[in-house]
């Protein structure tokens, strides 16, 4: 019992026992930052970035400057602007048309001066006039009771021509000046009503021809034989308005480009 006593009074040496040891322990900080005194701080230097490929490299690397060759831009042909929605004037015009050249071409043209008036007091019913397409030409000729009008693949320079026509060639020569060609679209019938068809091919037209009489029953109106007589000798569809005494539309069956023909009907 003396022993026991004594141990528990060793415990307690320094008047604290082992219990207030550990609180009084817990309540202190583990450790504490000790801050330096404050001195004034620049700002820091906005450094530049660096890329990969300018990274730092080993002393005595030069860097490789490369000198670039200006290029020269290839020569080309000058050409002319063309304005959009607008049919381009190309040269190599023709100014002759032959049969041995393009029969197809020549018999069109030959077509469409047979409604030309030689003998006409107004300069247009003289004329050839020409047009300019995509694919070729497109040729007008009237005697103001008259038109017929054909396309053609030949180019043509634009303008009005007083051709003159030999056997087997026809020569255009220059444009005419002071011609003055009427609107010819205005000429030819938007409403049609369509009538049938008659053939002129091995067929001979004057007043008491049978082939007439099938274009006038059809037409419902006379118009001068000759008229007809001119005509290409194929197969012709033929349309007229719904007004009497109005001009009749006859259009080339078949053809591979237009070709038609405006004609007014003889008066009562």
């Amino acid at each position: 019992m003396v022993q026991t006593k004594s141990a528990n009074n060793g415990n307690r040496s320094g008047g604290q026992s082992i219990g207030e040891k550990l609180v009084s322990l817990l309540q202190k900080p583990l450790f504490t930052i000790s801050f330096p005194a404050t001195t004034p701080v620049k700002p820091p230097v906005k450094q530049k970035t660096v890329s990969v490929t300018t990274a730092v490299k080993p002393a005595g690397h030069k860097k490789k400057v490369q000198h670039r060759t200006p290029s020269i831009p290839a020569k080309t042909p000058s050409c002319h602007t063309v304005t959009r929605n607008t049919i381009p004037i190309r040269t190599g015009h023709t100014g002759i048309l032959t049969t041995a050249r393009n029969k197809e071409d020549f018999e069109k043209v030959f077509f469409v001066l047979r409604a030309c008036d030689k003998h006409g007091s107004a300069a247009f019913t003289k004329a050839l006039h020409v047009e300019q397409t995509r694919t070729g030409s497109r040729l007008i000729a009237s005697d103001g009771k008259r038109m017929h009008v054909a396309s053609i693949k030949t180019r043509i320079r634009p303008g009005d021509y007083n051709p003159v026509i030999a056997k087997d060639a026809i020569h255009l020569g220059r444009p005419v000046r002071d011609v003055q060609f009427p609107n010819w679209e205005r000429v030819v019938p938007k409403e049609t009503i369509p009538c049938g068809y008659f053939n002129l091919s091995n067929t001979v037209i004057d007043e008491k021809s049978p082939a007439y009489d099938s274009f006038v029953r059809q037409a419902g109106e006379r118009v001068n034989p000759q008229y007809l007589a001119d005509l290409t000798k194929t197969t012709w569809a033929l349309y007229r308005q719904k007004v009497k005494r109005k001009a009749l539309l006859l259009k080339e069956l078949g053809a591979k480009a237009e070709t038609y023909a405006v004609i007014m009907p003889l008066a009562a």
